[in-house]
């Protein structure tokens, strides 16, 4: 079993901070630079400083068969997953792990009260944090969706 989180630990001690952005307009290219230099896999999308999407290593590799040649140019705007889910800073550990079964996400970004982004939070980032059981719950949640 993981150690127990710390009842006072929130979304702002387990995230990363500060991830590199793209924007719309960002080249396909541009994003997976970003996931070889930063080692990551999702790369948030931007507009104005606030989130409207992220790019991720599969929304790339599942865009590689309708685009094959020209998917490097491609602006990520086209190939994003839409819909940000996020939590604010504060939030606990436990909401934090609510929202990714809830939501059947892998990722989770943090946005302050005007919706700016704060930073990213992925699984690696709580699993460590949490008991085995509550983990293996929520990514069976996440598991289930498409």
């Amino acid at each position: 079993m993981s150690p127990q989180a710390p009842l006072n630990l929130t979304a702002a001690d387990v995230m990363t901070p500060n991830p590199r952005t793209c924007s719309i307009f960002s080249t396909v290219l541009e994003a997976v630079l970003i996931f070889r230099d930063a080692d990551c896999g999702a790369v948030p999308i931007v507009e104005d400083g606030k989130p409207v999407g992220v790019l991720t290593d599969r929304d790339v590799a599942l865009a590689l068969a309708d685009h094959d040649d020209t998917l490097s140019r491609l602006p990520v705007g086209q190939i994003m997953s839409r819909g940000v889910v996020s939590v604010p800073p504060d939030a606990s550990i436990d909401i934090v792990i609510e929202q990714f079964g809830d939501q059947g996400v892998r990722r989770l970004l943090v946005v302050d009260g005007q919706d700016r982004l704060l930073g990213i939070i992925g699984w690696v980032d709580i699993a460590p944090l949490v008991p085995d059981r509550k983990v293996g719950q929520a990514v069976g949640e996440v598991l289930e969706r498409p």
